[in-house]
């Protein structure tokens, strides 16, 4: 089948109606941002070259450059995706399309038609694929609301046709019988209750806390259905992880020592699509093109958790910039809430712990959660052939939206390993914190603050400074980094009552 033949029994899409814009998108000018109105992003086209090109008009449209052939031809080459859009002759045949089109809004509403009827028909498929996997005498209240998702699909595939259900879809009014009828107090948790279905969160913290292993572990018992951070066993999940910080090699010992193994090589495939060193266009935050790229991804089979390891990798521009954090969110984290896909970016600290992640002010506000992760203990045991490391972790929730759930996890990491050797298999695992060892660390604390209070410490001090005065008339000051901004944090607070 050539570039502009349609199979004629695939009713979903309109392949002279996807020509005729985006040919109308290189001949017209000032067209795209109506254009846009009615088709906001590339994935309402059906074709993937189709996809690739309206990406690229409109980044082309975002930096205000023109958007006619030779321009787009010039991007796609830049970006090396032209082969992806059928090369220059393709473009060319688009624009005599477009030369020859009719009105541009009804072959856009053609467009939105055809892909939200695909939307729903996809919706209805993972219903019934639930469905069929649910255990009737498990939930009841599961299967009842799949039914009612079944008929809501089967409602919106009816209306799409009509203008009227184009505006509803466009501008959803609040139901009120429906919303107050409704059980909001059943929380939707992902394993662990640190996140609901469909929530954006962020974990933070310094490069050697170990964010990494703490999250694939969380993955390796989430995809399996197992218990993890003392929650109950739930449904096993689908993850999509985009990694560009670590070596296939640290991925497999990771597993392993979690305690995977050649025998799950099936849940693996099945449920964590793992994506190493992935390639995308251009930023995330500021490429439509890499969006598109990365959301295409998303949509190849059912997912429940999207995971960036580190963001910072994946954007470009200032990270104390608000700009920067709404241009992702626009492009990433708003496209995943709605498919209600839940994401988990994992970031560093910035220089100073105690602030928190870089640029942490702007980040806040397009994510629903921030969990900083600290270390603030570790220990070294031997024995003549095997070392075991014990590292206690904090897992804190600096910002959130909701308010619901817990604010702190304290997290034990217990690993084996041989002695100048490799972690054993198996033999790692995080695991909440006896409440005891939390109080503790907590008493610890107090008792450097205590102390340093005692002396006559100068307020207002910060970390460096504090070491120095501490330094100066022998008041003993905790070693590790966290626990250090944890008296930092905790003396300001003392100083407050006191003075």
């Amino acid at each position: 089948m050539n570039a502009t033949q349609q199979d004629p029994h695939d009713t979903l899409w309109d392949l002279e109606a996807e020509q005729a814009i985006l040919g109308t998108c290189m001949t017209t000018l000032y067209i795209v941002p109506r254009i846009r109105e009615t088709i906001p992003e590339p994935r309402a086209f059906y074709r993937a070259q189709h996809q690739v090109i309206y990406a690229a008009i409109l980044d082309l449209a975002d930096q205000d450059a023109p958007t006619d052939p030779v321009a787009v031809k010039d991007y796609l080459t830049r970006n090396k995706t032209i082969g992806q859009a059928g090369g220059p002759l393709y473009l060319h045949d688009l624009m005599q399309r477009g030369l020859y089109a009719g009105d541009p809004a009804y072959h856009a509403s053609i467009i939105m038609r055809h892909w939200r009827n695909r939307t729903g028909i996809a919706d209805l498929h993972r219903a019934i694929r639930e469905i069929q996997t649910q255990d009737p005498d498990d939930s009841p209240d599961r299967l009842r609301a799949l039914g009612e998702q079944l008929i809501k699909s089967a409602d919106e595939l009816a209306l799409g046709a009509s203008p009227d259900g184009e505006q509803q879809d466009r501008f959803p009014a609040v139901d009120w019988l429906d919303a107050f009828t409704t059980d909001f107090t059943d929380i939707d948790w992902l394993p662990g209750r640190f996140l609901e279905r469909g929530q954006q969160a962020a974990i933070v913290g310094d490069g050697k806390v170990g964010k990494s292993i703490f999250t694939l572990h969380w993955i390796w018992r989430a995809i399996t259905g197992s218990s993890v951070l003392g929650d109950i066993r739930r449904e096993p999940v689908n993850v999509l992880y985009f990694d560009r910080e670590n070596s296939l090699r640290d991925i497999v010992t990771r597993l392993t020592a979690f305690g995977a193994t050649a025998e799950d090589l099936e849940v693996l495939h099945e449920r964590l699509d793992y994506r190493l060193f992935p390639r995308f266009s251009g930023a995330l935050n500021a490429s439509e093109t890499a969006a598109a790229e990365m959301l295409a991804i998303v949509d190849e089979r059912p997912r429940d958790v999207v995971i960036l390891d580190t963001v910072s990798r994946y954007i470009t521009g200032k990270e104390n910039d608000s700009d920067t954090w709404l241009d992702l969110y626009r492009r990433v984290h708003e496209p995943l809430k709605a498919r209600g896909i839940a994401s988990i970016r994992l970031d560093h600290f910035g220089k100073d712990i105690e602030k928190g992640s870089r640029g942490s002010s702007a980040k806040t506000q397009d994510v629903d959660h921030v969990w900083e992760l600290t270390a603030y203990d570790e220990t070294r045991t031997f024995t003549e052939n095997t070392e075991t490391v014990i590292t206690r972790l904090k897992m804190l929730r600096t910002h959130t939206r909701t308010g619901l759930g817990d604010d702190v996890f304290h997290i034990t990491r217990r690993g084996e390993k041989e002695r100048g050797g490799g972690w054993l298999p198996g033999r790692t695992r995080h695991e909440l914190t006896d409440a005891t060892v939390a109080d503790a660390h907590r008493s610890k604390i107090q008792s450097y603050v205590d102390e340093l209070v005692f002396r006559g410490v100068p307020s207002g001090l910060g970390r460096d400074q504090l070491k120095k005065w501490a330094e100066q008339n022998g008041v003993p000051l905790p070693g590790k980094t966290a626990a250090l901004a944890e008296v930092v944090a905790a003396l300001k607070v003392a100083l407050k009552g006191v003075r």
